[in-house]
């Protein structure tokens, strides 16, 4: 594979820009040590076994310009970390021949995810490093399975339900405030904390689990970072109930935007609640929490995994680009996630959205900036940002793409850095 080949088709996009979302959509094979183990929303019991233990690892790398990308094991990735048996640094390396690409440096190898409470329990299934983030955010996985996986109507792109089987647990406070005393004590940094899991068609009884964990949380006596709920959309008392007990933000993604495709990508959602009132539940969210305080993620890509929905990549970011705008229109802050494959999804089996799909999504989602002023959220900055691209383009070309609030990603919106060992 020659890059530089690439990166003529995509003239636009800053070369770094291009390649992490080349290494999002493909994974890379990790023939280094990088990352750590990560449990896929699991307790121990559940974690499926694996012939390769690189399946289970999960990490970040940051490329020259700043550029944190998340990044996962695949086995037949044109891309590959590997270690300069000279010197020791990592290299990027791409095709058959292993060419080298560019010197990367490697995110936070913690400790902590391997380490146990003095329960035994694994701390890596109490908390979870989030998406590799090198400021260090962290998330709760407190609904260990979903129902709508009984229905085969899982979320086409989730993998995580194929990944193991686990059961309904409940916090044990002092399990969990030896776990998150280690995440601070090694990391010294903790950009955010996420609370998420599975689905549940009764969505009271799914917010009444967050309220659970959350107080648990509080009962630790520890610092608590922002924090969102990752939660199916709420009716407007259970969100006033997330409010009342603390939460920062909440995030009801919609996933993607055009109506005809939620029962094909996202039958359980759609059986759930629907795409309309979703959307009413997301309005009256701003209502509860304020404007710039609930979120909406979209993963970007995904829409091109079902054939003759668009007529072209880039008709299909310009839906995803419609609702987008439609979520600033209402007082909702929008976030996206580049569309991974990972094995065990539904759609593990389709091919990742073309770049041409991206060179169209990610200018236009910048644009989005210059056009609304909601604030970008204090989850957000360029160190944990691995999954998506609006503060390295900021950074990488602030003339075209430092637009109204992006402009913040220039200005020291820096959660600061984890501090875990990385050899």
């Amino acid at each position: 594979m020659n890059f530089d080949a690439l990166a003529a088709r995509f003239p636009s996009l800053p070369r770094f820009a291009l390649l992490k979302v080349d290494l999002l959509r493909s994974g890379v094979r990790l023939e280094a040590p990088i990352g750590s183990r990560y449990y896929h929303h699991h307790d121990e019991a559940g974690q499926k076994a694996v012939a390769d233990a690189r399946v289970h690892m999960q990490g970040s790398i940051e490329l020259p310009g700043g550029v944190h990308a998340f990044v996962r094991h695949n086995a037949t990735s044109p891309y590959a970390l590997v270690t300069d048996p000279d010197t020791g640094a990592m290299w990027l390396a791409g095709g058959a021949e292993q060419s080298p690409i560019t010197e990367v440096t490697p995110g936070p190898r913690l400790q902590w995810p391997g380490q146990r409470t003095s329960r035994g329990t694994p701390q890596g299934a109490l908390f979870t490093p989030s998406l590799g983030g090198a400021c260090g955010p962290v998330a709760i996985f407190l609904l260990r399975y979903c129902e709508f996986v009984a229905g085969d109507e899982e979320c086409r792109f989730c993998s995580w339900v194929r990944m193991g089987k686990s059961h309904e647990v409940r916090p044990n406070v002092d399990d969990m405030r030896e776990a998150i005393t280690s995440v601070w004590r090694e990391q010294g940094s903790v950009g955010y904390l996420a609370f998420s899991g599975g689905s549940l068609f009764n969505r009271t009884k799914e917010a009444d689990a967050f309220l659970l964990y959350m107080n648990a949380m509080r009962d630790t006596g520890e610092r608590v970072p922002p924090t969102v709920a990752a939660i199916q959309a709420l009716d407007r008392a259970d969100t006033a109930r997330l409010k009342a007990a603390g939460f920062d933000y909440v995030c009801y993604s919609m996933e993607v935007w055009k109506d005809s495709l939620w029962p094909e990508i996202m039958p359980g959602k759609t059986r759930s609640l629907g795409r309309e009132r979703w959307m009413d539940c997301l309005k009256a969210a701003v209502d509860i929490f304020g404007p710039g305080r609930v979120m909406c993620n979209f993963v970007a890509g995904v829409e091109t995994a079902v054939p003759g929905a668009f007529a072209s990549p880039e008709a299909a970011a310009e839906s995803t680009l419609e609702g987008m705008a439609w979520c600033y229109e209402n007082g909702i802050y929008p976030k996206y996630s580049t569309w991974i494959v990972p094995g065990g999804a539904r759609y593990s089996d389709r091919p990742p959205a073309p770049l041409e799909y991206y060179a169209r999504f990610l200018p236009g989602r910048q644009q989005l900036f210059a056009q609304y002023d909601l604030p970008v959220p204090d989850t957000d900055c360029p160190r944990c940002l691995t999954e998506s691209l609006e503060a390295d383009l900021a950074r990488l070309d602030p003339a075209r793409y430092a637009l109204g609030p992006a402009a913040v990603f220039l200005t020291g919106r820096d959660h600061g850095a984890a501090h875990g060992a990385v050899a």
